[in-house]
């Protein structure tokens, strides 16, 4: 047998640690406990609602309805759906409690949050919802043959659909894809066709942050929160998300710690600053975006499965170049367009520049067929350039000087690896090279993914 210390020390880690906020009255409604987890879900602090009346309460729309109240009044056990100032919707249920001679006590009631549980649910009768009518316009668009470009017939046409519907949704989009497929195109996309367009739209890419700064760059920080920490404390990226949107690059790249983090957010919708105690509550919108087969990181322990689920609520695959050819012709022509405006130059392909483009594997998507065309136009000495220029050699390339011809090589090297190592960390450890100088020439030669 427990003594009346341990049972009055079991009860209050009971109470303490209860998943529901627990709430008890006397007999006339005035309040003589409740946990601390009302603070949460009420947002007043349990010293300031500690002996005042549930029906003023009631009255005053703070307990709306108080379901103690009802209990007292009916003495029968009463449920009732309860939602708060903080708006977290909550299950009540409330239980008259009697003394040995059946003469009213007072009460005791439970609440559990379901705000959660009620944002998914419609959430996902919103997205089934969606994917019908996806389905129905994808459909039209076939039998009629809405889109007469090239990108829009083929299956970038489906990308693009789901993305006019989407759009306008604000449910979590996971982004798949090789790297260079244009997963950054797409996310700015869906922020542009958005009601968030005139919000900031603020690109992360996991892989390039080092771990021991990820935490604080993403959620910002207090002042004195760490040795070197900015005075007055710093935003994170999610508070400069403000009402737009947060772009999440590489998150297979966020160490697990930061995915149990993420999780919270996503489930939550609020943050704390390293150092800090204050909830910040967020309003952006959030697309995440992977080079990698999550599922099989998943199976390696490498990938919270929960945080799988959290993002992949629209999930839009993204094909490489290589199967989707017919946009290849426009690309270049959209790429001369850029590159000559940029470089203030006049100069064009021939028919064989232009078909040998269209027999090449370009493993590295998108992102490697602009590095090879302004490489091409800047480093040509003709205007119309021809199929004989593709074989870079000095002699070729204008007397290029050796730092000059040096770069260039080494801009194909890290362009090539980067693709099989994409991220900042992992490039370096290949290349024996210091993360800052990865970064570095990431952001000279890797760009406009």
């Amino acid at each position: 047998m427990l003594s009346s210390q341990q049972n009055h020390l079991l009860l209050e880690k009971i109470i303490k640690y209860s998943f529901d906020e627990i709430f008890v009255t006397d007999a006339n409604g005035n309040i003589i406990f409740l946990s601390e987890k009302f603070k949460d879900l009420f947002g007043i602090d349990t010293e300031k609602i500690m002996n005042q009346n549930v029906f003023t309460l009631e009255k005053n729309g703070i307990l709306s309805p108080s379901v103690t109240g009802k209990g007292l009044q009916t003495r029968k056990i009463e449920t009732i759906i309860q939602e708060t100032a903080m708006g977290r919707k909550l299950v009540v249920s409330g239980y008259p409690i009697f003394d040995e001679n059946q003469k009213l006590w007072g009460a005791l009631s439970f609440s559990r949050d379901i705000t959660e549980l009620d944002y998914l649910k419609k959430t996902n009768d919103q997205v089934a919802k969606t994917m019908l009518l996806y389905e129905k316009e994808i459909e039209k668009m076939k039998n009629k043959q809405m889109y007469a470009s090239p990108i829009n017939n083929g299956k970038m046409g489906q990308v693009f659909s789901i993305v006019e519907k989407v759009s306008s949704l604000d449910v979590t989009v996971l982004l798949e894809g090789e790297s260079g497929v244009g997963k950054n195109y797409i996310a700015q996309k869906i922020h542009q066709k958005s009601n968030r367009k005139n919000e900031p739209f603020i690109e992360v890419n996991c892989g390039a942050i080092p771990e021991s700064l990820i935490e604080s760059e993403l959620f910002g920080y207090e002042e004195g929160a760490f040795t070197g920490a900015r005075k007055g404390g710093k935003k994170g990226y999610f508070e400069a998300a403000g009402k737009g949107t947060i772009f999440l690059d590489e998150i297979s790249e966020l160490p697990l710690k930061l995915q149990v983090n993420l999780l919270s957010v996503l489930q939550n919708r609020t943050i704390q600053r390293v150092g800090g105690h204050s909830i910040i509550h967020l309003n952006c919108r959030i697309i995440c975006a992977t080079n990698q087969d999550l599922q099989k990181l998943i199976a390696e322990k490498r990938f919270r499965e929960d945080l799988y689920y959290r993002i992949n609520v629209i999930k839009i695959a993204i094909p490489p170049l290589r199967e989707r050819r017919e946009e290849i012709n426009l690309l270049v022509s959209d790429l001369l367009d850029e590159f000559n405006d940029k470089h203030n130059m006049n100069k064009e392909f021939s028919t064989n520049m232009i078909s040998w483009l269209n027999r090449q594997e370009w493993l590295g998507n998108i992102r490697e067929l602009r590095n090879f065309i302004e490489r091409i136009l800047i480093t040509s000495n003709e205007n119309f350039i021809d199929v004989d220029q593709v074989g870079i050699t000095p002699s070729k390339e204008g007397d290029l000087t050796l730092d000059q011809y040096m770069e260039m090589i080494e801009e194909d090297y890290i362009v090539r690896m980067y693709e099989k190592y994409p991220s900042s960390i992992k490039l370096a450890k290949k290349l024996g090279i210091s993360q800052s100088t990865a970064n570095r020439k990431i952001n000279q030669y890797v760009k406009n993914t």
